[in-house]
């Protein structure tokens, strides 16, 4: 009798625990699907803000805003606990688990602080809090939302460190996939966010709150390549005095050369490497002075050839192109600039960069053109015109194409720059992070690169020994030169002097990370050779490229990253005439 009862206890006990373990894993999908029920909605509640915002409804966005903390905050709540800790544990499933945790507790924080602060903002924006007034910005208002704006900086950084824990590759379907485009928007808004509060806190002594300030404008032309963007054509003097920005003196590239070929010696000492890899014409020759891809470097070559020539010490320089005055544009509207011509967010790069050199055959008139649009455009943004929300947000797109560069010639304020979308810095030992950089210098002389079409791509294949990373980079290259190319003209074709008119040439240059190597190079599947040239600490791979009209050509490149080089990394290039994000991320091959 007592075995009997024993056997019933054990039975019994066993009946109990079968019903803790189907409870524990009935309230475990409890949670876990009224989780993903709070995210899904979340999604929803996060496209209504934006579409709000937009639309200038902020009472509706605000409503839209609260029903997106609720939601994010019921999936932070019901993905934590002990059990959530506990399972996350679990060999290969767990991995899963503890990355929803992770998005879970990010996009709370996220919705609970970087949202109220974004919807603030555009508010403000919207309102025309920074809107000029007779040329001058209210620097009391940057000045007064500074604060917000740092705090919601440093919240996006550390959801970004957060989420850079997160292999999302090791990750099953479809956690893969939504990880790795919440890693990716997260990095873009980190970014944005960071460019962000630099540019408040530095805007009123930029701006002159503090004393008069300088500065030189440059408009780059990517229709004739240069590492940094293009041929740096259009110029500009711009005053700064306590939020009032002037425009001053305006002229080219030809202006600040003293003759034909540039000044008769080098006007800064280059670094040896720059002299070995570029020659001297960077610091002769203004047209060229940003062949090498690192603008802090060439912005402070073309301020010594501007006390040179004009006599003015700038303060610093900036730096656009004419993708980025579309951007802008967006907001301010059309933009009539004389003889019947009116400009719109869509046509001023195609009239700048291409229709102008078929329509004026006159070097000076051309000169006269670019600089009458600038003065209109920066007339336009300076007198507060059209939709400011929109030109802001136009500005934040073409700066993450790295279109808008500055450079400042104190060094508080460069080294804020340095190593942001704005800071256009070469640089070279970056800790765990491998940086790649893919540079395009034209060597047609004319302006064909409007016809070139290229994009880029680096990813990471294979995990060696002590941190280091296999990567592999493709370019996919083509000409979109018409057939019949002859009635372009010289100021388009170039003189042919360099390459046969109708072609594209130009330099390829690729930069391996810091202590790493290009170890293989191949033009459309054949092998090419590799040179090894160093700058800034980096290996460069150098390939002269010519394309006849409509070839297509593939580069792809092997590279080797250095030791302790295990995290993800970065890719930068030369922006041309396609819109894409620039400074991507490349996913680590390491766990």
């Amino acid at each position: 009798m007592a075995d009997q009862h024993l056997k019933l206890s054990r039975r019994q006990i066993g009946v109990g625990l079968t019903a803790i373990a189907v409870l524990v894993v009935g309230y475990f999908c409890w949670q876990a699907v009224t989780a993903s029920r709070a995210l899904t909605n979340a999604r929803h509640d996060a496209n209504m803000v934006q579409k709000q915002i937009q639309a200038g409804d902020f009472t509706g966005a605000s409503r839209s805003l609260d029903a997106l903390r609720s939601d994010t905050h019921t999936a932070h709540s019901r993905t934590g606990g002990p059990l959530w800790d506990i399972t996350k544990h679990i060999p290969y499933v767990g991995r899963n688990i503890g990355a929803v945790q992770t998005v879970a507790r990010v996009l709370d924080t996220a919705t609970s602080i970087n949202a109220p602060i974004a919807l603030q903002l555009s508010h403000s924006l919207d309102q025309g809090a920074f809107r000029p007034v007779n040329g001058k910005i209210d620097l009391a208002e940057v000045t007064k939302l500074t604060p917000e704006v740092q705090k919601a900086a440093s919240s996006i950084d550390q959801a970004g460190d957060d989420l850079d824990t997160i292999r999302s590759g090791r990750l099953l379907f479809p956690f893969n996939d939504l990880v790795g485009d919440l890693q990716d928007q997260v990095d873009e808004a980190r970014s944005a966010a960071n460019a962000t509060a630099s540019a408040f806190d530095l805007l009123p002594q930029m701006l002159g709150a503090d004393g008069p300030r300088t500065y030189l404008l440059m408009i780059q032309n990517p229709a004739e390549l240069r590492s940094t963007g293009g041929l740096p054509g259009s110029l500009a003097i711009l005053h700064a005095d306590n939020g009032r920005l002037t425009m001053g003196w305006q002229g080219s590239a030809g202006d600040i050369n003293p003759s034909t070929n540039g000044f008769p010696s080098p006007v800064v000492a280059l670094p040896k490497e720059t002299l070995d890899e570029y020659g001297q014409t960077p610091a002769t020759d203004f047209r060229d002075l940003n062949f090498s891809p690192d603008f802090s470097q060439d912005a402070q070559i073309a301020r010594a050839m501007v006390k040179r020539r004009l006599g003015v010490s700038v303060d610093g320089v900036v730096s656009v192109d004419p993708v980025a005055l579309g951007y802008m544009m967006i907001g301010t509207g059309p933009i009539a600039v004389g003889n019947n011509i009116t400009l719109t967010a869509a046509t001023v790069a195609p009239t700048l960069l291409n229709e102008t050199y078929k329509n004026i055959q006159n070097a000076t008139a051309q000169d006269t053109f670019f600089e009458s649009v600038a003065r209109k455009i920066f007339d336009a943004v300076m007198g507060g015109q059209g939709n400011q929300q929109q030109a802001v947000r136009g500005l934040g797109t073409a700066t993450s194409q790295h279109r808008v560069l500055i450079w400042s010639s104190r060094a508080d304020e460069e080294s804020r720059f340095a190593g942001t979308a704005v800071g256009g810095t070469l640089q070279g030992k970056t800790g765990s992070r491998p940086q790649v950089g893919l540079f395009i210098n034209d060597s047609t002389a004319g302006k064909m690169d409007y016809y070139l079409q290229y994009r880029s791509s680096v990813s990471a294949v294979d995990c060696r020994d002590h941190g280091a990373q296999d990567l592999h980079a493709v370019v996919s290259l083509g000409s979109n030169v018409p057939k019949d190319f002859s009635s372009l003209g010289p100021f388009i074709l170039g003189s042919g002097e360099f390459t046969k008119q109708g072609d594209i040439a130009f330099n390829l240059r690729l930069y391996a990370p810091a202590g790493g190597e290009v170890t293989g190079l191949t033009v459309d599947g054949t092998e090419q050779t590799i040179t090894a040239d160093p700058d800034h600490g980096r290996t460069i791979a150098f390939l002269p490229i010519t394309l006849t009209p409509g070839q297509r050509m593939t580069v792809t490149a092997d590279i080797t990253t250095a030791k302790n080089q295990s995290g993800d990394g970065v890719l930068d290039f030369t922006p041309g005439l396609l819109p894409v994000a620039n400074g991507t991320k490349i996913a680590s091959a390491c766990d």
